[in-house]
């Protein structure tokens, strides 16, 4: 500082890098609008007085600051560095770390979107008929490969209307002299289920496809199985009469006699001049259901038309029908089990293998015709309502295939076909082996044996099997959630799964009659 001598004042000059009315006061270069940074091109370190330029450290120098971009990735740049996250997360400058981003909240998904450390997942409504987009974004509606015949007769009761009670129930009040009488046309594919039965009571049933008559009054408790085997899903030849004769009672097919039961006195109990007679189709009564001589399935899957009940004929039946959509029969069948695309069936299934090192095994075979593209055939839901494994049908980028999609591992098969279509698989504990026609392929990676031990954790603890579909599980328990559509027959670990036994299911699911399907012309 110096001085210069005045009229009663004086003057400081300061040095370079001092400033004030004494240069008391040091200049920071870094913050000196006319010298922006002092001039350095990258850091501008103050000094009282002064300043001094440097270079900021890369990735691979020794740096100023440990841990400069803290659990990010450090990343080398010419004269620079930057802080690299992974994919769908961003650099937090505060905190230093990779925080995650929730795709979630920008509306990424057309539904349901679920967020999880490093990605989403988008969803659709399976239930309500929609699947994801190939974008993995929207949702488009679950498509029709093969239309099924679904034309309906109001003239053909169908029996399997429900899977328990009364389709269709009739009184009578005849004069005393009449005699129980009954004749009916049928078709079925079922082997074993009741078809009309009569309080006080006689039963007509089907056992292993031939007809089984009980009967029990207060004189006589009878059974008796006879004649050949008529499930074959046809009307010709299964016109069935029941008559009550003065000392027996005769049984016809097709008008030719296949058994006569000898009856000592009238059948049923006229009172006060009349014969009351209550006729149930395809159940009965439960105080009749607990007497039965021997146990038999109360639901029959077929149709009867050509009624003539207590010769009266069919006064009344085909106007009850008309009314009711559901009691209508498909006009055309096929042999097989049908899911409407609505509705499961559940099952309970002894996983357990105490022969094997594994302790459980899944041996599953499907024949499979489907309608629909997508939907979920076959599923394992645990208590806690997750899926930890199901075989769902999954419409892939050809038109004419889709891909059978197994919660371990996916594969595809051609089966929007005019023919049915086999599927095999096997699984343990320690594998999965799927085996298609020609061609038997195992699978073995670190991948899946990751998912295969969360199915064996799972397997330890209850599981119930559900057919068709899923129950009420969240969307993100499993990649698929639509409902299955067309004919399908499984077998699990060596046992054919009859509908008829499910521990419950839906009442349009059909146990052993699927409704034809449309056949693809080369213009379509």
């Amino acid at each position: 500082m110096s001085c210069k001598e005045g009229k009663a004042s004086f003057t400081c000059i300061c040095k370079p890098g001092w400033q004030g009315e004494k240069c008391e006061f040091d200049i920071n270069e870094r913050k000196d609008p006319s010298n922006i940074n002092g001039g350095c091109s990258q850091i501008c370190d103050n000094t009282p007085g002064s300043y001094h330029c440097s270079c900021k450290s890369d990735c691979k120098g020794k740096s100023r600051m440990p841990s400069i971009c803290g659990t990010a990735v450090c990343k080398n740049i010419p004269g620079d560095f930057e802080c690299e996250c992974p994919e769908c997360y961003r650099y937090n400058l505060r905190s230093k770390s990779c925080e995650d981003i929730d795709e979630c909240s920008e509306n990424m998904c057309a539904q349901l979107c679920v967020n999880y450390p490093g990605g989403y997942t988008c969803y659709c409504d399976g239930k309500k008929g929609f699947k994801l987009a190939q974008d993995q974004k929207s949702c488009e509606v679950v498509s029709v490969c093969l239309p099924l015949k679904l034309d309906t007769q109001y003239e053909l009761l169908y029996l399997a209307e429900q899977i328990s009670g009364v389709v269709l129930y009739l009184k009578f009040h005849l004069p005393e002299i009449s005699r129980f009488s009954a004749e009916f046309h049928f078709w079925t594919y079922d082997s074993e289920a009741e078809s009309v039965n009569h309080s006080a009571w006689l039963l007509i049933a089907l056992r292993g496809g031939k007809i089984e008559v009980q009967l029990k009054n207060e004189h006589t408790s009878k059974i008796t199985t006879e004649g050949d085997v008529i499930n074959n899903g046809l009307w010709n030849g299964t016109f069935v009469s029941v008559e009550e004769l003065e000392h027996s009672i005769s049984i016809k097919i097709a008008k030719e006699a296949v058994m006569d039961i000898d009856k000592p006195g009238p059948l049923f109990k006229p009172e006060n001049g009349l014969l009351e007679t209550k006729v149930y189709f395809a159940g009965f009564p439960q105080k009749v259901e607990s007497e039965l001589i021997k146990p038999i399935n109360p639901c029959l899957d077929g149709c009867i038309r050509g009624w003539n009940l207590m010769k009266q004929g069919a006064s009344g039946i085909k106007e009850i029908i008309q009314e009711k959509q559901n009691k209508h029969c498909l006009v055309t069948v096929e042999k097989g089990s049908y899911y409407p695309g609505f509705g499961i069936a559940q099952f309970h299934v002894d996983y357990n293998n105490v022969s094997s090192a594994e302790g459980w095994h899944i041996n599953v075979t499907l024949n499979i015709h489907p309608s629909m593209g997508t939907g979920v055939m076959l599923a394992l839901v645990s208590g806690n309502n997750t899926v930890p494994f199901a075989v769902s049908l999954v419409d892939s980028t050809s038109e004419k295939s889709q891909d059978i999609l197994l919660s371990v591992e996916n594969t595809a098969l051609s089966l929007c076909s005019d023919q049915q279509s086999h599927l095999e698989f096997r699984v343990n504990r320690n594998n999965l082996e799927l085996l298609i026609p020609l061609k038997i392929e195992t699978i073995s990676h670190e991948d899946l044996q990751r998912q295969l031990a969360v199915l064996d954790k799972a397997m330890k603890a209850k599981v119930a099997t559900y057919l068709g579909g899923l129950p009420d599980v969240p969307f993100s328990a499993t990649p698929v959630n639509a409902f299955y559509n067309g004919c399908m027959e499984v077998n699990i670990n060596g046992v054919q799964l009859d509908l008829d036994e499910a521990i419950s299911k839906h009442n349009d699911i059909r146990a052993h009659s699927c409704p034809s399907f449309w056949k693809k012309t080369k213009n379509s």
